[in-house]
């Protein structure tokens, strides 16, 4: 029976990001269906002229799903319309345009956003971190075998998992606080693990 020695190496290493996306919700509640479907075109239109206010590109925001929904009658609501409008905007990160949009949206009604950073092309950096992660497999295995007292043969298998990038990001439901929008993008991990196998002789 062939004796084996398996090692887990992982690497990590922080990058940049050069991209922001933006997820909005809006929300409108009306006691009927056009009402509420025209209350969210309105706060749509109100969305689009405050990117615009700040220098943003309109053309680059997506809706991703439009849904209104009958929100029946109870002993202490009446029946009323639910309109949802979710909305996608990517774009190179410029944190200070988009903390005049924070500001800028605080008179809006009701929404949900979250702000999130990336990486448009990470294959350098999880090449790096790929790398770190096979020089601290064979490092781990070196330790081990020198402190038991083995000698290691050859490589009998590797696999390896890519891990998403670790995206930091900014979440806020509803009004957003009345504090200053000021806001800072940082590094984000990138983590590579690889799994090595050593013949022991």
């Amino acid at each position: 029976m062939t004796r084996l020695l398996e090692v887990v190496g992982r690497g990590f290493l922080k990058a940049e990001p050069d991209m922001m996306r933006f997820n909005y919700e809006l929300v409108q509640d009306a006691p009927s269906y056009g009402e509420a479907f025209d209350k969210l075109s309105h706060q749509f239109d109100a969305l689009v002229k405050a990117f615009k206010s700040v220098g943003f590109n309109v053309s680059l925001i997506q809706t991703s799903s439009i849904n209104v929904s009958i929100i029946h009658e109870t002993d202490v609501e009446k029946k009323k319309f639910r309109g949802n409008q979710s909305l996608i905007f990517e774009d190179r990160i410029n944190l200070e345009k988009m903390s005049k949009l924070l500001d800028a949206l605080r008179s809006e009604d009701d929404f949900n956003f979250s702000l999130s950073y990336f990486i448009k092309d990470a294959t350098k950096y999880i090449n790096d971190a790929l790398i770190l992660a096979i020089n601290d497999a064979h490092d781990k295995s070196k330790v081990i075998s020198d402190s038991a007292g083995v000698r290691l043969g050859g490589i009998t298998n590797i696999s390896y998992e890519s891990a998403q990038q670790n995206r930091p990001s900014l979440m806020r439901a509803y009004a957003y606080d009345h504090g200053g929008s000021d806001i800072h993008a940082t590094n984000i991990t990138i983590e590579q693990s690889v799994t090595m196998s050593w013949e022991i002789k």
